[in-house]
């Protein structure tokens, strides 16, 4: 009987030997918020040998791996949409060693890198780089024309090279923000405008941009989206001085526009202004004879004003400039009406 037992016991002492003789990495993968990342590959290599092993987390972002060596491995763990995170680690006898990860996408690990960078820097260049950081961000929208997204950004940017300067001392870093603070200023001032003119709601934003697009006008007279936007902000703060200097500026710089004196008197015909509306339509046909829809526009203000005779002319003329322009139909219907 003694001897059956030993029989019997022999291969429990062999597995409690292989059992310690391997160890396991586990643990969880998880995004910054804390949600499990589902599917991420892991990826176990070992640093002395050609040996790879590949697993995947489960819905819960768990992963388990046994039967390893005491040996010194790479972790890899890669996902859609997330950078790839690697550490080394040394696999434990008989015990589990829990790698839990988590997992950032390209931005919040450009985030990351950047506080830990800011850590190390003096407080004016901590802002610098803050600034710098944001502005590019601000710029992408800003050239993908979403002035609302990029609006708290350069705004941001704006505030932070402002404080920079104030702490900074000569050099380098002071003499660069002070080139590209023009630039800067430009931007949100072009910003705050277009988020005020899309939005009635945040119209207001448009007389903040004034001092910053003044400034621009100031560096460079013949930026001509700067001026645009200044003349708008003038006429919507009915600025009669305003309006005459950036028009003016406007026509030297890119010659008279008739479509400019067209829009106004759209503007003031739409508003009941008919006098008013027929003086811009007759700068605009001043400025160019051939503008046909100045002549439309023309006859609907004489006809308006009960100026049946001018009207009339007015619509001939459009039908002899552009016989088959987009308003043609509707003039064929106004001259039939003033036979």
């Amino acid at each position: 009987m003694r001897n059956i037992i030993t029989a019997i016991m022999i291969p429990a002492v062999c597995l409690t030997l292989a059992a310690e003789s391997t160890g396991r990495i586990g643990g969880k993968i998880t995004n910054k918020e804390g949600k499990p990342v589902a599917g991420a590959v892991i990826t176990m290599s070992r640093s002395d040998i050609n040996w790879t092993k590949e697993i995947k987390a489960d819905e819960k972002g768990s992963y388990l791996q046994v039967g390893l060596e005491p040996k010194d491995f790479t972790i890899s763990v890669t996902a859609p949409g997330y950078q790839v995170y690697k550490q080394n680690v040394k696999v434990k006898l008989a015990d589990i060693t829990t790698i839990n990860v988590v997992m950032l996408t390209p931005q919040q690990a450009s985030e990351e890198a950047l506080k830990a960078n800011l850590a190390n820097l003096p407080p004016g260049e901590g802002k610098a780089m803050t600034a710098s950081a944001s502005f590019n961000a601000a710029v992408e929208l800003y050239n993908a024309q979403k002035f609302t997204e990029a609006l708290p950004l350069i705004t941001s940017a704006h505030a932070d090279f402002t404080e920079a300067l104030a702490t900074l001392k000569e050099g380098e870093s002071r003499a660069g923000i002070e080139k590209n603070m023009p630039t800067v200023e430009r931007v949100l001032g072009i910003t705050l405008y277009e988020a005020g003119k899309a939005d009635p709601a945040q119209k207001d934003q448009m007389l903040k941009a004034e001092p910053y697009l003044v400034g621009a006008f100031k560096r460079t007279p013949k930026d001509q989206r700067v001026l645009v936007a200044l003349l708008d902000i003038a006429k919507a703060k009915n600025d009669a001085e305003g309006i005459k200097t950036y028009q003016a500026a406007i026509d030297a710089a890119m010659g008279p526009r008739p479509e400019l004196a067209y829009n106004d008197g759209v503007a003031a015909f739409n508003a009941g202004k008919f006098k008013e509306a027929k003086a811009f339509v007759t700068k605009a046909i001043s400025v160019n004879p051939k503008f046909e829809d100045s002549y439309w526009l023309l006859g609907v203000v004489e006809f308006s004003l009960e100026n049946p005779k001018a009207a009339k002319e007015a619509f001939k003329k459009y039908m002899e400039i552009a016989p088959k322009g987009k308003k043609a139909g509707e003039v064929k219907e106004f001259l039939k009406e003033l036979k």
